[in-house]
């Protein structure tokens, strides 16, 4: 296990998306090993991110790593889920069943020691026990929700111990370049060609349709709802923006294009959802 420096989080993601690339896990076995290598280097700086919020939630913790239980939901590939259990972390991944049984995948996983539930949250279901998990992480998954979301979110409220922690990433709804396109006409959500392509089992569109983005005020809300209180709530970017969208950036946060949320489970507002399942 690598201890953290300065760059060390770097080193260990990099090693993960290196591994990734060189043996691809193909996840819809249909040859897209280079479309995943993309997806991956895209998604760095945003895996960065992730590694290092959750890194600082935990050293907030009087627990040492292998006592602190991670459940990222949306793990898609793995290189967050890898990275943390490479960190010393007792992790869980969860995702789609047609995800989670690719017999790659689940090898991929069992070598970095991560533990693996194939879910459908649109079930509203996830078969934990609970207060069993010290931080649920769940990054760039929300979005891409078909279905009403407040009871999967109690789920992850249940899952949690006592006092236990959420850490959320999503796209801001209200951001700078989406105020752009509606000032100009042009919608926020996908083109409508994603719909087709969806439906293409020769597709990685499968799970790639961005359903309902939220903004921070509704965020907050969602979250708040089922017993959890707001921590932090940070806005960034992971692409260079132009001067005048830095120098707006700087000026007004919140119409930076991606969001995260620290909460805190601080109540058990879970029941009300029972009749939902």
């Amino acid at each position: 296990m690598i201890k953290e420096s300065s760059n060390a989080l770097e080193i260990i993601l990099d090693s993960v998306i290196r591994e990734l690339h060189e043996d691809p896990v193909d996840l819809l076995s249909i040859g897209d090993g280079v479309g995943e290598s993309a997806y991956l280097e895209h998604s760095r700086c945003s895996y960065l991110r992730t590694l290092r919020d959750v890194v600082n939630v935990t050293k907030t913790l009087p627990l040492e790593r292998h006592q602190i239980r991670i459940l990222e939901i949306g793990a898609y590939l793995g290189a967050v889920s890898c990275s943390l259990a490479r960190l010393g972390f007792d992790v869980t991944a969860l995702d789609l069943p047609d995800f989670i049984n690719n017999k790659r995948l689940k090898t991929r996983y069992s070598q970095n020691g991560v533990l693996t539930i194939g879910a459908n949250l649109s079930d509203n279901v996830i078969s934990v026990e609970s207060n069993y998990y010290t931080l649920v992480v769940m990054c760039e998954t929300l979005e891409h929700l078909n279905f009403n979301p407040l009871p999967i979110i109690a789920e992850m409220n249940r899952v949690l111990v006592d006092g236990g922690h959420l850490y959320l990433s999503l796209p801001n709804q209200a951001s700078l370049p989406n105020r752009i396109k509606l000032f100009s006409g042009r919608s926020i959500h996908n083109p409508i060609i994603d719909f087709a392509m969806q439906l293409n089992r020769e597709s990685n569109m499968i799970a790639g349709i961005h359903w309902r983005e939220y903004t921070a005020v509704e965020l907050d809300e969602l979250i708040t709802m089922v017993g959890f209180s707001i921590i932090r709530h940070d806005f960034y970017t992971t692409h260079q923006a132009s001067i005048p969208a830095r120098v707006l950036y700087a000026l007004f946060p919140r119409l930076r294009v991606n969001q995260t949320v620290v909460a805190r489970k601080t109540g058990a507002n879970y029941g009300c959802f029972e009749t939902m399942r």
